[in-house]
């Protein structure tokens, strides 16, 4: 994504703001799927068993470090929500890690 993208993502995301915990959470779940088959190769621990194709390709291009990092940042920007930070500012620097990952 270019900043104008990640800037038009932030602004379709404020949208979502009363929602955007479950979104996260939802997320969080897919990403803890990428682990989970990263670590096994099995797909029968699988949450979202239905995405295996995407699922495998993000495990086959982050590292077991990349994957625990946007889980990270998922759960320091429910905190950072929680506690009235900035929406745009917590999407923004959000999206970057997930970029950067």
């Amino acid at each position: 994504m270019e900043v104008s993208e990640l800037t038009e993502a932030v602004k379709r995301a404020s949208g979502y703001k009363l929602e955007i915990n479950d979104y996260l959470d939802i997320i969080t779940v897919w990403y803890r799927d990428v682990l989970m088959f990263k670590a096994t190769a099995d797909a029968n621990h699988l949450i979202f068993k239905d995405e295996i194709q995407y699922i495998r390709k993000a495990a086959d291009l982050s590292s077991y470090e990349d994957i625990q990092d946007i889980i990270d940042a998922l759960e320091k920007a429910k905190k950072r929500l929680s506690v009235n930070v900035n929406f745009d500012l917590t999407m923004e620097l959000l999206f970057l890690t997930l970029k950067e990952k």
